[in-house]
């Protein structure tokens, strides 16, 4: 807005006065701007209230004076100029608001008015010039010849040289006048100080580029010249440079202020001019000042050691600036040992006041004793100007004084004395034992601070030290007691140090029980007890004794000490021998006496000879002389050969027959070698015979770095067997074949090396290589005979005498080892595999345990062979099955049942239960086939059933899909179903191979048969009797209750554990209701296997090949149904077994309604039958079903309201469960829905993985109204055969349980079909994408009202970490198609919502659900 103010009667006029034309400018203002500066808004309105406020205070305070009428007037006079001042405002605001325009177009008037003055003045001042100044005007002559000049050399040569000569410098002289000048300036110079009386002190000088510099060091450096020739001309000063250094304190900076050297230059440069010697006066002023300002920084370097480093060790006894400086050391007083006596020991710094010219002069007090020239000149110079060094040079000679003296007490001692004194750091280095390494030295040092002796020895402790300093401070002579102690310790440290890598504890002292009768009492105080670590029992004892000829030598004795300790007894040990060694290390033998270990021997001495010896100094480098040899060899040598005399004398009390100590090679180790080795138990007298010719030697050594690890060394002779590994072929010498085996013992910590134990795991070991060599010896007879087949099938992996590798199977992947257990005192057997198969697992792991009972009781390898060479195949297939716990199988979802528990009775009898309720026997046999049979019903009497099981119906059937037409007819029971069999107490499986085998074997040989004196003999073609009869009978064969005591109404009614009668001998011990019961462990498996998302994960057979049944295959035979048909065996192929149990794709549909879950045959029979059993008693308990009675056995008929249903096995291959649905009258159905509904159940409801919850829900479809099952069929429609709606977004999937991913409205696997008044589904919806991507799935719940007609979303509250993107889609979809499309009355709008919402439902581009 414009600028307005308060004019002098108070009214508001514009900026610069009431007139509204605008005026110029004054001259010189800039174009456009304002007169004045205008006044904010604000601002005027806060001066207004103001100066109403201040009106109305002033009439507070005059009117009660005045009358009423004046009172009056003066209020209406101040309401009436108030309110036309407020009206003013209030204008000016409403004006305000346009004040941007008019401020503009008042800037524009000004700024033309501005421009329109300024061309009127213009053409006033050029009509003036033209009129006045320009009337007498005239031109210069043109200057052309300075043109000329510029023209023709380019150049103005012209100019007054006036200018020339003010303003341009004249030319310099060159670099020759230079040269010559201070040349002969030089020569003046020289000339000049020849003539002059220069001071010695100055002789230090340089003439150069006309200047001479005098230098003298540590105080000055002057540069002098003369500024003519004439020898009256002064010197001239030029500069000056103090060379005084602080290098400690300084922290190099100048030590003299810039303006106190421009004070000297003066001073100086006067006496230069004023005196008749002028150097001698220069030198004079400099050097008194030097000499002050150094002694000045001494005394400065004094007070920082005594604040930082010395402290009270060094003193300050007098300072007088540029006269003396006066320091005090090694006062004893101070130092704390007030003696009274003690001298002070000082340092005096002072100027020479007699000649000035001298440095700074040093003198000592007490002075310096004369002992070494060297550090006596040191102390008396102090040209570094360091006082700390001043100090140390003259503590170092006082220190080099006393360490003197005490070497005098030491030589007076002892003559031979071999100490001396380092100069480097003040140190007296005194041997304490001869010979003397440098570290075993007692060096004795100066303390340059306080001048006490401190002693230093390496290895000692810091408080005998402290006591060593202390008594040699206060009296010298004490030292000679302090070596003699020192020498006894070192002696011993020395003997600690050279066992020190053996295995050896020392201590000083052993508490004996019986120390005050044994002569190891009377040992001398300075002696040492070495234990032998691994020999507990033993101690080497070294005693030291002083030699009176030499200070400095020691005497040594080494006795052999044997202890012993009662058992239980937790008191001191008892001495037992103690005898010396002998004096000669080569005559040191093993004794043989009872008193074991016992060393007769003499004293050792290892000092030198008697004669004088020259003074050495110690040795600095490899130390050798501290190694005690011979103890250490009396130690390594004990160590050594004390193990081999505990494992002699063990040998001997055991009675085993050895040769004793033996040394072998260049006389370095030692070995016992046995002669007989003791037979064990329950070998035979044949094996042990040939046992005992085959070894060839046996011998224990000691190896390893502790000399606790026993290698007993076997050589054996002819090798029952011949192995394929390379490594013990390698061991093979032919035509002399022998084989070595080695046995490590590991000695304990707590037991001494060779003892009973050592003895007795040996003879241990020893009888489990003859156990496993009489196993090997009939294997060995056995082979030439053994069947080609057996001999292909296996191979001898390895024989090392202490266990047996054999590896077996068509690529000799599989690997089975045998060998014998001594703490068990059974064989063991491990299996495993091996070459490309190594990291698998074995198939015959199932019956690991089955096959070590059998073999513990007939250990037969050919029959063990056998039994594997039959099994391979079926276990092979076994092995396929799935035994991972899953959850959802049954009403509980959170129950885990097992599918297939493998429960192996025997080695041949594999026992299959499925999910606890039925229950396959499948018996191994010889010539590759395998019996099977309904293990629900007992061996002895068809009539009942085993309790926890129950009969699978039509199994005989489906096992004869599967008999190869080609095998022996013999083998298939022609009357199995005419004439039951007979309840008797026999097995007829063994019966009917018995049988089988008898017509095989006639005529031919028994090649297995044992020598005379065997078990028995074996037939060719399987193994004998005890192959399959000998082991634990399985479980079925035991007395079993009626099957009528169960509860038909449950099909998992079981009885309680402790009904249970007999025991499995032989097998794992198995409690509870049933052997199926006992399943591993519980992993939650997928609960939404039926709801409609494929996942091959969710298969555990995921990734194995599928198989179909082989073409060779008769048609099914159609047996009558009888209850105890499937308890006969039937005999099948161990290929037909491979098809039977190894999951594949569900014959007779198409790829894409199989499904995702791949199971095997067997696994689609059995639970095909399990859900045709929960089919039943799911109708019984749903009202909208009714079950009709059937004559066809195996098939349940039950109707709805309109719809008649048939549930049965497929007759072809009895591996799905199909429905025949058949309306009772002509409606609404047609043929194309009602196949639809047939293939949704046979694919989506009853197969894999045969979920109770999915079969109840799609019941309880069944039971809904037509028009509401009709629209659910066409969803299934477009389940089944997605490619059918192609113009569909989205592919859809009926959920019959809750899928994880639900809204969580039940736990998952829970049925999602609720049919009430209101009926609730759910459905999967995955997007179509065109690209190979991962699809996008969601699930939505529909509930449909049947009284309203209306299809919606269910309102589920969802997570918070879910995203409700797509379902506020799916329920605006659905809620603008009812509006869209209102219900009409007996219409189901499922199918269109759905339809609809499948058709329109789009989710954000890269969005999730």
């Amino acid at each position: 807005m414009a600028p307005v103010q308060i004019g002098p009667d108070g009214q508001l006029v514009p900026t610069g006065g009431p007139t509204s034309a605008p005026q110029p400018p004054p001259p010189g203002a800039p174009a456009g701007t304002p007169a004045t500066h205008g006044v904010r808004l604000s601002l005027l309105i806060e001066f207004l209230l103001q100066r109403t406020y201040h009106e109305i205070t002033l009439l507070a305070e005059l009117l009660p004076r005045k009358t009423d009428m004046e009172r009056k007037i003066e209020i209406v006079q101040f309401a009436s100029r108030t309110r036309q001042l407020f009206v003013r405002l209030l204008a000016l605001v409403k004006w305000a608001s346009n004040a941007g325009k008019v401020e503009k177009c008042a800037m524009i008037s000004s700024f033309l008015d501005q421009q329109a003055f300024l061309f009127v003045d213009t053409a006033d001042r050029l009509a003036s010039l033209a009129r006045d100044a320009l009337v007498h005007a005239r031109l210069p002559s043109f200057a052309i010849p300075f043109a000329i000049d510029v023209l023709t050399t380019g150049s103005y040569p012209r100019l007054p040289t006036c200018i020339r000569d003010k303003i341009i410098p004249p030319d310099p002289i060159t670099k020759v006048e230079k040269q010559s000048t201070l040349s002969q300036l030089n020569q003046i110079l020289r000339h000049r100080l020849v003539t002059t009386d220069l001071p010695p002190q100055l002789a230090n000088l340089t003439v150069a580029n006309g200047r001479v510099k005098f230098r003298v060091e540590g105080e000055f450096e002057a540069t002098l010249t003369v500024m003519g020739d004439d020898p009256d001309i002064p010197w001239r000063l030029l500069k000056l440079e103090v060379l005084v250094e602080d290098k400690e304190t300084g922290d190099g900076r100048a030590l003299v202020h810039s303006m106190q050297i421009n004070f000297i230059h003066e001073l100086v440069q006067s006496r230069l001019f004023a005196d008749e010697k002028p150097l001698q006066d220069m030198y004079s002023c400099l050097h008194s000042f030097c000499l002050s300002l150094q002694l000045e920084v001494l005394y400065s370097q004094t007070l920082m050691l005594v604040r930082e480093r010395w402290g009270d060790l060094v003193q300050v006894e007098r300072y007088t600036p540029a006269k003396c400086l006066t320091l005090s050391v090694w006062n004893q007083q101070i130092l704390g040992r007030r003696t009274g006596t003690a001298s002070v020991h000082k340092v005096h710094i002072k100027i020479d006041e007699a000649d000035g010219s001298k440095p700074l002069q040093i003198s000592h007090e007490p002075p310096l004793p004369a002992c070494d020239s060297k550090l006596i000149e040191r102390a008396m110079k102090i040209d570094h100007l360091s006082v700390e060094k001043l100090l140390i040079d003259s503590v170092h000679a006082r220190s080099h004084q006393k360490l003197q003296e005490l070497k005098a007490i030491l030589k007076s001692y002892n003559p031979g004395d071999n100490s001396f004194i380092e100069t480097a750091l003040p140190t007296l280095v005194i041997p304490i034992l001869e010979p003397c390494g440098r570290s075993e030295c007692l060096h004795i040092f100066v303390d340059l601070h306080s001048g006490m002796f401190q002693p230093m020895l390496y290895g000692i402790e810091q408080s005998t030290l402290d006591d060593i300093e202390k008594s040699i401070n206060d009296d010298m002579k004490r030292i000679i007691s302090w070596l003699q102690q020192l020498k006894f310790w070192l002696g011993e440290q020395r003997c600690r140090q050279s066992v020190k890598h053996l295995p050896t504890v020392c201590c000083d002292t052993l508490h004996l029980s019986n120390a005050a009768s044994h002569p190891t009492g009377s040992l001398s105080k300075h002696r040492l007890f070495i234990r032998l670590t691994r020999l507990p029992q033993y101690y080497i004892v070294v005693e030291m004794f002083d030699v009176p000829s030499c200070p400095t030598e020691l005497e040594y004795k080494y006795y052999f000490l044997s202890v012993s300790l009662l058992e239980g007894e937790d008191g001191p040990p008892s001495a037992q021998l103690l005898q010396q060694f002998k004096p000669n290390l080569e005559e040191l033998v093993l004794n043989t006496t009872p008193g074991r270990a016992a060393k007769p021997g003499a004293k050792r001495k290892l000092s030198g000879d008697q004669g004088a010896i020259e003074p050495k100094k110690p040795k600095r480098t490899g130390e050798m002389c501290a190694f005690n040899k011979v103890l250490a060899h009396l130690v390594a040598m004990c160590d050594t050969n004390m193990p081999f005399i505990g494992l002699r004398s063990e040998l001997s009390n055991m009675e085993i027959p050895h040769q004793g100590v033996q040394v072998e090679g260049d006389s370095c180790s030692h070995a016992i070698r046995i002669l007989k080795i003791p037979p064990g138990k329950g070998i035979s007298e044949e094996t042990r015979k040939v046992l005992e010719r085959s070894l060839l030697d046996c011998t224990f050594r000691l190896q390893g770095r502790n000399n606790r690890t026993w290698v007993a060394e076997l050589v054996f002779a002819n090798c029952p067997l011949t192995s394929t590994s390379s490594k013990e072929q390698g061991q093979s010498h032919p035509p002399a074949s022998t084989r070595h085996v080695y046995l490590t013992y590991e000695n304990p910590l707590s037991e001494p090396v060779g003892g009973r134990k050592v003895v007795e795991t040996f003879l241990n070991d020893w009888n489990s290589i003859a156990q496993l060599y009489e196993c090997v010896l009939e294997f060995a007879r056995s082979l030439p005979d053994m069947p080609s087949y057996l001999s292909l099938f296996s191979e001898i992996r390895l024989y090392n005498y202490r266990k047996l590798v054999l590896c077996y199977g068509s690529t000799k992947g599989s690997s089975i080892t045998i060998q014998w257990n001594s703490v068990t005192q059974r064989f063991h057997i491990s299996l495993g595999t091996v070459g490309p198969n190594s990291g698998c697992s074995n198939c015959h792991n199932i019956i690991l345990h089955q096959l070590q009972e059998m073999f513990n009781k007939i250990p037969n390898v050919v029959q063990l062979l056998q039994v594997l060479y039959d099994t391979q195949a079926p276990l092979t297939a076994i092995n396929k099955l799935p035994t991972v716990p899953m959850l959802g199988l049954t009403q509980r979802t959170n129950t885990a049942y097992q599918c297939f528990s493998i429960l192996p009775q025997s080695p041949t009898h594999i026992r299959l239960a499925f999910r606890n309720m039925y229950c396959i026997d499948i018996y191994c046999r010889s010539r590759g086939v395998v019996a099977i049979r309904d293990g629900a019903y007992s061996l002895f009497d068809n009539t009942k059933i085993v309790e926890g099981f129950y009969p699978a119906p039509g199994l005989k059937t489906f096992l004869n899909m599967f008999v190869d037409s080609n095998q022996d007819p013999r083998r298939r029971s022609v009357n199995e179903d005419d004439n039951p069999p007979s309840p008797v107490g026999v097995d007829v499986m063994d019966a009917l191979m018995t049988q089988l085998q008898t017509q095989a074997s006639q005529g031919q040989p028994q090649p297995f048969g044992k020598q005379p004196g065997g078990a028995g003999g074996y037939p060719i073609t399987s193994p004998p009797a005890s192959y399959h009869a000998g082991v634990a009978p399985s479980p079925s064969m035991m007395p079993t209750q009626s099957p009528g005591t169960l509860d038909p109404s449950s099909p998992y009614a079981m009885m309680s554990p402790s009904q249970r009668t007999g025991t499995w001998p032989g097998s794992p011990q198995v409690s509870g209701p049933s052997p199926a019961a006992r399943m591993p462990g519980m992993s939650p498996a997928n609960p939404s296997l039926h709801s409609p998302i494929p996942d091959a994960s969710h298969s555990p057979r995921a990734g194995t090949s599928s198989q179909t049944m082989p073409t060779n295959m008769p048609p099914p035979r159609k047996l009558p149904q009888r209850s105890w048909a499937a308890s006969i065996p039937t005999i099948l192929t161990n290929s037909a077994l491979h098809v039977l149990l190894l999951p594949s794709p569900t014959p007779c549909l198409v790829p894409g309604l199989a499904g995702s879950y791949l199971c095997s045959p067997l696994e689609r029979f059995l639970g095909s039958v399990i859900m045709r059993r929960h089919l039943q008693r799911i109708i019984q308990q749903e009202p909208n079903l009714q079950i009709l009675n059937s004559s066809e056995p195996g098939v349940i008929t039950f109707k709805t309201e309109v719809l008649k249903c048939r549930v049965a096995l497929n007759p072809k291959t009895y591996q799905t469960l199909q429905l025949k649905v058949t309306p009772e009258n002509t409606g609404p159905w047609s043929q194309e829905e009602l196949q639809v509904l047939e293939k949704f159940f046979e694919t989506r409801v009853a197969g894999p993985p045969f979920k109770y919850n999915t079969l109840n829900a799609f019941t309880k479809l069944l039971g809904a109204p037509t028009h509401i099952l009709r629209d659910c069929v066409r969803i299934m429609k477009l389940e089944l055969f997605p490619d059918q709606a192609n113009q569909l977004k989205w592919n859809v999937q009926f959920c019959l349980t809750i899928p994880p991913s639900a809204p969580p409205i039940a736990p998952p696997g829970t049925i999602a079909v609720v049919l009430k008044s209101k009926m609730l589904f759910f459905l999967q919806l995955t997007q179509r994408l065109p690209v190979p991507q991962e699809p996008i799935s969601i699930i939505v719940p529909i509930v449909y009202d049947m009284a309203t007609g209306l299809t919606q979303q269910a309102d589920i509250p969802r997570q918070q970490s879910s995203s409700g993107a797509a379902a506020l889609m799916v329920s605006s979809i659905l809620k603008r198609f009812n509006e869209m499309h209102p219900p009409r009355p007996s219409e189901c709008t499922i199918f269109a919502s759905v339809h609809e919402l499948m058709a329109n439902l789009s989710l954000p581009p890269g969005g999730r659900p």
